[in-house]
């Protein structure tokens, strides 16, 4: 297997985490390299340490999206922000979203929802505000805030469905079209990262990623409402959370995958 470089963040916000990680991949037998990314700004620092003629995966939410298409990174993050929307998920994945929505302007959500409360979220995969249950109120409030920060325009588009309480939910990983681990992390809106993983949730994270897969690694979030099975969202695997998944089978999964497409010839 040809050797992979880790290039972590150092001042990841879970550092222990993050440690037990740069633990597993030397193991494993990568090379862990370190950067630390500082808070607003959105420039990597000198990466002299890395050789170009290895694959690099980065691993740390304050990568996305500084390391995408990144000329010294390859692959460097599993992410294109034209893919990982709620609204490409809902068209590729149409019979098997937990739950239905309509993409709006945001500036329209207050008089679209003047006399209920409803869901919402950005399209996009952005921490512009947190998706939610809203009135019009609390949503103008939010909207003038992420506007007033530049996180947000009123012409952005923005998901709308109606409030869907959700039993459970869990994390599948994806790689290569193969789901290789799993782990629970809410239940009833409480984290929980101990329930058991239903072959359910298992076999619609096969079917999913045979249907499409937005990356060649990605986080499949599936829940339980209702009394059905259904995707809730997919996630850069570089910023998600294991969880209670097995951090071994991950990290050997995205490597092998990663070394196999960059040994393979040529087409």
């Amino acid at each position: 297997m040809m050797p992979i470089q880790w290039l972590l963040q150092s001042n990841h916000p879970n550092l222990s985490t993050i440690r037990e990680l740069a633990a597993i991949l030397l193991e494993q037998g990568n090379e862990v390299h370190w950067a630390a990314l500082k808070g607003l700004s959105t420039e990597l620092p000198e990466l002299d340490m890395l050789d170009s003629s290895k694959p690099v995966v980065c691993y740390g939410p304050s990568f996305v999206p500084r390391a995408f298409s990144h000329p010294v990174l390859d692959p460097g993050i599993f992410f294109d922000p034209e893919r990982f929307r709620w609204s490409v998920f809902q068209s590729r994945w149409p019979d098997l979203m937990l739950s239905d929505g309509s993409l709006v302007p945001a500036a329209a959500v207050p008089a679209l929802i003047r006399d209920r409360q409803a869901f919402v979220r950005p399209d996009e995969d952005s921490k512009s505000f947190d998706g939610g249950v809203f009135d019009s109120q609390t949503f103008t409030e939010t909207l003038d805030k992420a506007v007033g920060r530049g996180l947000l325009k009123e012409a952005d588009s923005v998901i709308v469905a109606a409030p869907l309480p959700i039993d459970a939910e869990w994390r599948t990983f994806v790689v290569g079209g193969d789901v290789v681990a799993a782990s629970s992390y809410r239940r009833n809106g409480i984290c929980d990262i101990d329930l058991h993983v239903p072959h359910a949730v298992i076999d619609m994270a096969f079917e999913a990623a045979e249907q499409w897969s937005p990356a060649d690694v990605f986080c499949l979030d599936i829940g339980l409402a209702n009394g059905r099975y259904g995707i809730i969202e997919a996630n850069c695997f570089n910023a998600s959370r294991f969880y209670g998944a097995d951090a071994r089978a991950i990290l050997s999964g995205v490597s092998a995958d990663v070394s196999a497409r960059h040994s393979a010839p040529a087409p």
